[in-house]
C-alpha cells in the first residue's frame, strides 16, 4: 500500500492521483478517503503509516508549510521506507529531501503519471545519499564521562510530535525512550536505532512527564487532564488511569524497589500509588502550594517533593510524615535525587539551581547565570554513576556541571547547543552513553560521545 501525503489543499489532485493508481494496481491510502468520521484521526494516520511500503509526497507551498506533512514524511526517513516527491506547484522543497528525484507534476500530463508509475514498480525505490562519515568513528557507543564531555555531539533530532516536547526518560535497560509533550500523545522510540515504536494515545490535555517502572513492563505519565495513565511497555496500550488528583499532575517516579508510584499535582498533593491493584495508599498533603514534582531516594525510604512555597519536602514513605523541609526564596519546577542518594539538586522557577546535602541539610552550591533564559532551568538529571549533573535551560542549551565536589565550582564543563527552542527536561541512558533532550521546538534530541 502507498501512502499519500499531502495538504488538504490538493484533495482534488490526490483524489485524482489515486484513483489512477488504483487502475494500476497500485493501492494507496489517502486521508480524505480512507479515514471514516467515528475514527480516530490520529491513530489511523499512524496505523497507515506503519503499513505503507512507501509514500507519495505532493509537493505545494501549503504541504512544505504543513507540520503534519512534516511529520508524516519525516516518519518514513526515520524508517528507511522510500519517499517518491511529486512536485506539483513550485516549492522550495525541504532540506533533508532535495537528494531525491522528484516527479514534475506541474505541466500536468500523461507522461509524469507514466514516470512516477514506473518508479513505483520498481522495486529498488528512491536512495538518499547516505550521510557523510566525518568524524564519525565512533558514535554513541562511549559512556558520556568527565573526559569525554566535550566530544559530545547531537547523535539524532527525533521529529513526530506536534508540540513542546516535555518530559523524556529511558527504559530501565535503556533500550527504549519514551517522550511526553503537549500534543496529547506520549511517543516510544527505539534508543538505538532511533526510530518510532508507538504512539500512545489516551490523554485528553497535554503530557507533563513520563517515567518507567523499575522493571521497564510499565510507563507511567502524568498529565493536566488531573490523571496518571499506566501504559504496558510490551503491548502499547493503556493499562488504567489512576485518578484522584483534582488539578494537573506535573510529575511522576517510581520507586526502583518496590515499585511504588508517586505523583505530584498542582492540587498541593503527592499520591502513593500502587501500580499492581490500581490503587491510592496515601495522599499527601503539602499545605503549600502546588507540588510540581516528585523524586523516591534511592534507597526507597524518603520521597522529596517539589512545593510552590520554595520547599522541599521530604516524606518517610513508610510513615506518610514530614521529616524535613529544606527551605527556598522561590518555587522549585524539578528535584532530583543522585544515584548514590547523598545529594539533592532543585530547578528553581527563575534562579538557577540549588544543590543540598542530603545527610546535613545543608546548602553544597547553588548555580546560577546572569542571563535570564539560561538562569530558567526546566530539566535536570544526573549520570548514572553520578559523576555529571545536567541542566536544561529555556535558553535552549544543555548545561553539563560535575556531580561531585561540586562545591566551589564557577562554571559548567560543556554548553550543548541545537535545539531551536527552550528546552523542558533532559535524561541519561542507564548505560551512560546516551543523553536525551526535550525541547519546545518539538523535537527530542539524543547526544553521545563522538570519537574522531
Amino acid at each position: 500500500m502507498i501512502f499519500i501525503s499531502h495538504s488538504s489543499q490538493n484533495d482534488a489532485f490526490v483524489t485524482r492521483l489515486a484513483t489512477d493508481l488504483r487502475t494500476q494496481n497500485l493501492p494507496t491510502w489517502v486521508d480524505h478517503e480512507d479515514i471514516l468520521p467515528s475514527q480516530d484521526w490520529d491513530a489511523e494516520v499512524q496505523a497507515a503509516l506503519e503499513a505503507a511500503r512507501a509514500m507519495i509526497l505532493v509537493l505545494t507551498p501549503a504541504s512544505v508549510e504543513s507540520t503534519n506533512v512534516k511529520v508524516e514524511w519525516s516518519f518514513f526517513l526515520e524508517l528507511g521506507k522510500p519517499i517518491y516527491p511529486v512536485l506539483l506547484e513550485d516549492c522550495e522543497i525541504p532540506f533533508r529531501l532535495r537528494l531525491v528525484q522528484y516527479v514534475n507534476f506541474s505541466a500536468g500530463g500523461d507522461d509524469a503519471l507514466a514516470k512516477l508509475i514506473a518508479a513505483l514498480r520498481d522495486r529498488r525505490g528512491p536512495q538518499l545519499a547516505a550521510p557523510s562519515p566525518r568524524r564519525r568513528r565512533s558514535a554513541g557507543q562511549l559512556p558520556i564521562t568527565l573526559n569525554s564531555a566535550r566530544q559530545i555531539e547531537t547523535l539524532v533530532v527525533l521529529s513526530g510530535h506536534r508540540e513542546s516536547v516535555k518530559d523524556v526518560a529511558f527504559s530501565p535497560d535503556g533500550t527504549v525512550l519514551a517522550s511526553a509533550s503537549e500534543d496529547k500523545n506520549v511517543r516510544l522510540w527505539n534508543a538505538a536505532r532511533h526510530t518510532r515504536i508507538k504512539m500512545l494515545i489516551g490523554h485528553e490535555k497535554p503530557v507533563n512527564a513520563v517515567r518507567f517502572s523499575p522493571d521497564g513492563a510499565i510507563l507511567a505519565s502524568a498529565s493536566d487532564d488531573r490523571t496518571v495513565r499506566l501504559w504496558s511497555v510490551e503491548k502499547r496500550y493503556c493499562l488504567t488511569a489512576l485518578t484522584g488528583h483534582t488539578a494537573p499532575v506535573t510529575g511522576v517516579s517510581f520507586d526502583a524497589h518496590t515499585g511504588r508510584l508517586a505523583s505530584a499535582s498542582e492540587d498541593g498533593t503527592a499520591r502513593l500509588w500502587d501500580p499492581s491493584r490500581r490503587a491510592t495508599l496515601a495522599v499527601l498533603k503539602a499545605d503549600a502550594g502546588p507540588v510540581t514534582d516528585v523524586d523516591f531516594s534511592p534507597n526507597g525510604e524518603t520521597l522529596a517533593a517539589a512545593c510552590g512555597d520554595g520547599a522541599i519536602r521530604l516524606w518517610d514513605v513508610k510513615g506518610r510524615a514530614v521529616t524535613a523541609s529544606l527551605p527556598g526564596s522561590e518555587a522549585i519546577r524539578r528535584v532530583v535525587y543522585s544515584p548514590d542518594g547523598t545529594l539533592l539538586a532543585a530547578a528553581l522557577e527563575v534562579g538557577g539551581v540549588v544543590v543540598w546535602d542530603v545527610a546535613t541539610r545543608a546548602q553544597v552550591t547553588a548555580i546560577r547565570y546572569a542571563d535570564f533564559n539560561a538562569n530558567t532551568v526546566r530539566g535536570l538529571a544526573f549520570s548514572a554513576g553520578g559523576a555529571l549533573l545536567a541542566l536544561a535551560s529555556l535558553d535552549g542549551n544543555i548545561r553539563l556541571w560535575k556531580g561531585i565536589d561540586m562545591a566551589g565550582q564557577t562554571r559548567a564543563l560543556r554548553v550543548l547547543s541545537g535545539h531551536e527552542g527552550g528546552l523542558c527536561a533532559v535524561a541519561f541512558s542507564p548505560d551512560g552513553r546516551l543523553l536525551a533532550s526535550a525541547s519546545h521546538d518539538d523535537t527530542v534530541r539524543l547526544w553521545g560521545v563522538v570519537e574522531s
